[in-house]
């Protein structure tokens, strides 16, 4: 049986997004630091009374986890207490989770993680980024590793979606090591 889902309130201070409880309980499996949240992504879970509730972020949202706010088990909150800080994702201003989920804002393709896990940059420890801003990719290039439960994963560049079977690196927008969900943006890329 899966939990129901509940999303999150939001609203603005400055340029960043504060996203918000929206019930009283312990919230637990809370997103890291430097994780890309996107309309709809999971953004962990609030338990009420014997009852998991899945937290998700809400459809006109999207931005880069700015700071741990909570444990990632089971801290109690209230209705309204801040959750997540997001900075804005990509470098973006004001727009919809929906616009830059999918880059059509800015026009601007993204590459998004195949898979939930820890993403990492390098293939080793004290080994280069297996790619970097600027760098022109194609299908598959390697762009990363994504982590489950201690095992590994080479995560290709694979043009499909929309994507441009060459393309260059406009921005990474998780940081080395940063939990991701399913889909989660994982580059920012330009057409070559």
């Amino acid at each position: 049986m899966s939990a129901e889902i509940l999303y999150l309130r939001a609203r603005t201070e400055g340029e960043h997004v504060l996203l918000e409880c929206p019930g009283v309980g312990l919230f637990t499996n809370a997103a890291r630091d430097g994780m890309a949240l996107v309309a709809g992504a999971r953004a962990g879970t609030l338990l009420t009374l014997g009852r998991a509730y899945e937290l998700r972020v809400p459809d006109d949202v999207a931005g880069i986890v700015d700071g741990d706010l909570h444990e990632r088990v089971q801290a109690p909150v209230g209705f309204g207490t801040v959750l997540y800080r997001l900075r804005p994702l990509a470098g973006a201003t004001a727009r919809s989770g929906r616009d830059a989920a999918s880059g059509a804002a800015s026009g601007a393709p993204l590459f998004r993680s195949p898979s939930a896990g820890r993403f990492w940059h390098r293939a080793a420890p004290g080994e280069p980024a297996l790619v970097s801003t600027g760098d022109v990719i194609e299908a598959g290039r390697a762009i990363g590793l994504v982590e489950v439960m201690k095992t590994f994963t080479l995560v290709h560049y694979q043009p499909a979606g929309g994507l441009p079977a060459r393309a260059r690196v406009v921005r990474v927008l998780v940081a080395d090591g940063a939990e991701v969900a399913e889909k989660t943006p994982l580059l920012e890329l330009a057409p070559e």
